[in-house]
């Protein structure tokens, strides 16, 4: 038997060409089976993606609108990673016109050519639930609508009638809110919501004078942010009485175009009114207002993600009946009640309070268990007492440290950290009651609307920020100065003697002389300076500090830039 070297060439040639056929065989049938297995792979992922179901949730508003994150986070918490959630924002507080919706309206049309079909829409709030339902034929045609946030109820149960449409309704709760205010207010006669006129706040103010008839003995009225610009917006509710109930429900903005989130809106009002003001939303809580029943965003959105996962799961829109009643929760912030001196024992009895400062039990409580424990059972009671007065003696230092700090922030004004209003009457009940001869001052910048309406509020700021720090320069045993309200300043002079009074006062006015630096301009301002004597001109707070305001305005009407003592 010949060897394979042995053949002749011919024969090797055709063996080796035949070897090499198989070869490539071998390497094309893998080559196809890979590719088969990729396709196939493909296919699969294509086909898990495109079975995943699609919803699209349309704002009202912009992202970085406050109740916004909220929605959204209620609706993932819900929905599960088999639904792919995209989004889309009006941001209807900024773009306010006609206009704009067109333009929104436009934007969809093309987005929703583009994209792959959405199986349920989630609208939040009222301007994306009307362009949801004006456009349901054409831009929502055969998908279901599912809506949250809705204030304008009756279009909202109207709507529901459509197999297509449903949701859960943002009804406030004005009643309960009322009902506890009622209690912290018992003289109250009139209620005064702060309102505009966006699309939210229209909705909201056909509920609220609902209530009308409900509470006769109260006088209904509003403050239209809208309507008025932020110095008015500021005068008007500073203005208020306290015979009133202040709810915040919207400023979104004023006259000027001054657009404000929440948190905004609701530092405005709180700091400026002189009553507590009470809210209906819990994103209010721990930003100024004393609390009320709230209504939760991320639980209202939950619901509405819900009801799309019952249709999802084979439940017919039409049975997914609407939900009127939203869930709410009574809160109330602590820190306010002891701004306006609220007794928690007017509160609900399920009110939820937050920023309680616990009482010395609360903080205690094991070490009270414990040590009653050591003491029961006589074992080391020495090293125990011991480490018990330790524990003590730290927990009120860090005590006495907290409340040091809480009584400064309580007791000062945080644009120019003088002594405020409340430190200002504290110091008068004291002068008072120890039968005191005295002086009060009050004074405030002649024409300081014309800086604001000038420089802007900004640089009306900085001069109020510069006035107090030249005034408290004057500070000494018998001066001190605090920041009344606005750009009005109130002194307590412990002194009853003409001319220490004149030399004070002469100082005041003698401060303005140098000029004030404002937006990279000098201007001269000056003051009116009104001065009451005590007992002379008052025998109280209110009289001697009313004494001084009519001393004050006239000097103002002789043109102001000097004092003048009360003919009281």
């Amino acid at each position: 038997m010949k060897s394979f070297f042995g053949t002749d060439r011919l024969k090797r040639s055709r063996i080796l060409k035949a070897i090499l056929f198989i070869i490539i065989m071998i390497g094309a049938v893998s080559s196809m089976s890979l590719l088969y297995k990729s396709v196939y792979a493909q296919e699969e992922n294509q086909q898990k993606y495109t079975t995943k179901k699609r919803v699209l949730f349309i704002s009202s508003y912009s992202y970085a609108w406050e109740t916004v994150p909220e929605q959204i986070a209620g609706i993932k918490e819900v929905l599960n990673e088999d639904v792919v959630i995209d989004y889309k924002f009006m941001d209807s507080k900024n773009l306010t016109s006609s206009e704009s919706v067109d333009d929104f309206y436009r934007h969809m049309v093309y987005y929703l050519g583009e994209v792959e079909p959405y199986d349920a829409i989630i609208v939040g709030d009222d301007a994306a639930f009307n362009f949801a339902v004006d456009n349901k034929d054409t831009l929502f045609k055969d998908i279901p609508i599912f809506f949250e946030g809705v204030n304008n109820d009756d279009k909202a149960v109207a709507v529901s009638a459509s197999s297509q449409i449903t949701g859960v309704i943002e009804s406030l709760s004005y009643k309960n809110t009322i009902k506890a205010a009622s209690k912290i207010i018992p003289d109250a006669k009139k209620i005064v919501a702060i309102l505009d006129d966006t699309v939210t706040g229209m909705g909201e103010r056909i509920q609220y004078y609902k209530y009308k008839n409900i509470y006769p003995q109260y006088e209904f009225d509003e403050i239209n942010a809208s309507k008025l610009s932020q110095h008015d917006l500021i005068e008007k509710v500073k203005s208020l009485d306290s015979d009133t109930i202040l709810i915040y429900i919207m400023c979104s903005s004023d006259k000027d175009g001054n657009t404000y989130i929440d948190s905004q809106g609701i530092k405005l009002v709180s700091e400026n009114a002189p009553v507590p003001t009470f809210s209906i939303v819990s994103i209010g809580m721990g930003k100024g207002v004393i609390g009320g029943e709230m209504v939760s965003q991320k639980e209202m959105a939950k619901i509405a993600a819900s009801m799309v996962q019952q249709y999802f799961n084979g439940t017919d829109v039409s049975s997914i009946g609407i939900q009127t009643e939203p869930p709410r929760v009574i809160m109330f912030d602590e820190n306010v009640m002891k701004k306006y001196e609220v007794s928690s024992k007017l509160l609900p009895k399920n009110a939820i309070i937050i920023n309680h400062e616990q009482n010395f039990f609360e903080r205690n409580r094991d070490i009270i268990i414990f040590s009653g424990i050591i003491i029961a059972f006589l074992i080391i009671i020495s090293v125990c007492l011991f480490a018990s007065n330790m524990h003590k003696e730290k927990i009120n230092k860090n005590l006495s440290i907290s409340t040091e700090k809480y009584e400064k922030l309580a007791n000062h004004d945080m644009l120019t950290g003088l002594p405020n209003r409340m430190a200002f009457k504290e110091d008068l009940i004291k002068y008072f009651g120890d039968n005191k001869q005295f002086s009060v001052f009050l004074f405030d910048i002649d024409k300081f609307k014309h800086i604001n309406d000038t420089y802007g509020h900004n640089s009306g700021d900085m001069v109020l920020r510069e006035v107090a720090q030249r005034i408290q320069k004057i500070n000494d045993n018998l001066f001190r100065v605090y920041r009344f309200a606005g750009d009005e300043f109130t002194v307590i002079v412990d002194s009853h003697d003409y001319n220490v009074v004149s030399q004070y006062a002469h100082r005041i006015i003698d401060s303005f002389k140098e000029s004030y630096e404002v937006d990279n301009a000098m201007i001269n301002i000056h003051s009116s300076l009104g001065i009451a004597m005590v007992p002379e001109n008052g025998t109280n707070e209110d009289s001697v500090v009313a004494a001084a305001d009519d001393a004050m305005y006239f000097i103002k009407k002789l043109g102001g830039n000097n004092y003048h003592f009360s003919d009281k």
